[in-house]
């Protein structure tokens, strides 16, 4: 296991700092192509915060402990020593992008095996506000951080603003759609959002009514209670409950197109099986098919 930091100059400017604020934002990075995506959500709201960005390059190892035999050693370090190679060639290029950023900023580098990264990842965003990565689909390359993104949901204790690939961001944020339901995974998300619902012109907070049988007040007190908490923060929202489309997914989906939504806001469900988090079903959906940018929290 190996941990580099590298930092850029910055250039001196001015921000405007909300009470809820985020100060310190990190950013993946993994030398593909969704790197710029990312990044530019990264700026984009840390420029909005006058906050820190760090970068996080993760550099995914293979575990030599399958490798058996003086040869099959050789094989395995003569591997990782191209990956590294690789990973400080992407990092040299990633250095000149950050250098044209407006806020303070710099580059770390860890680097493991599949399981102990995802891990790594997550203790290194314990001390951040705001992770941002990508929704883990497969790329060109083949790679697929669904494991870092559960271990960082699950294990960080931080909010996870996830980028739909190469989706690059709006400027500013200003509708957001808010996924509601009475659970504490949806109040964490809310409360990790309430910077970006501040800045925002609008949120809308829907709960979607899977049973048309289900006890409507109480789900109508819902909405009022979430919409009073929102309103105290000095969000201005608008509450609807919406009707079952073909599934609680394609419900949110399409209603965040209907507003034209810059961010989906919702908790992120999941239960543990042996020390490993599983996404839950909606979770999982949601972060597959998503074309809007997610801030999830568990």
């Amino acid at each position: 296991m190996k941990a580099d930091i590298s930092s850029t100059q910055p250039l001196d400017v001015t921000a405007s700092v909300h009470p809820d604020s985020y100060k310190n934002i990190t950013v993946h990075l993994d030398g593909s192509t969704q790197d710029e995506a990312r990044i530019s959500h990264g700026e984009m709201l840390a420029a909005s915060f006058g906050s820190h960005l760090t970068g996080l390059f993760t550099c995914l190892l293979p575990d030599i402990s399958i490798y058996t035999g003086d040869m099959g050693t050789a094989a395995s370090m003569d591997m990782v020593d191209q990956i590294q190679q690789r990973a400080t060639a992407a990092i040299e290029r990633l250095q000149l992008r950050f250098q044209r950023l407006s806020i303070t900023n710099e580059i770390r580098r860890i680097e493991d095996a599949a399981g102990w990264l995802s891990s790594l990842v997550a203790t290194q965003v314990r001390t951040s506000d705001l992770f941002i990565g990508s929704c883990p689909r497969k790329d060109e390359a083949g790679a697929d951080w669904r494991r870092l993104i559960e271990a960082t949901l699950f294990e960080s204790g931080r909010s996870v603003y996830l980028v739909p690939p190469e989706q690059q961001p709006r400027q500013p944020i200003q509708t957001v759609l808010i996924g509601w339901t009475d659970t504490k995974e949806a109040g964490r998300a809310v409360a990790e959002a309430l910077p970006l619902l501040q800045l925002a012109t609008l949120a809308k907070v829907v709960t979607v009514k899977e049973d048309e049988q289900a006890g409507n007040l109480n789900e109508d007190v819902d909405l009022a209670d979430i919409a009073t908490y929102l309103a105290r923060h000095g969000v201005e929202t608008v509450v609807e409950a919406l009707p079952l489309a073909q599934d609680v997914t394609t419900t949110l989906l399409q209603e965040a197109h209907r507003i034209s939504a810059d961010l989906i806001v919702a908790g992120a469900y999941g239960h543990s099986r042996v020390r490993e988090w599983i996404m839950g079903g909606t979770t999982v959906e949601l972060i597959e098919k998503t074309d809007v940018p997610l801030l999830m929290a568990h």
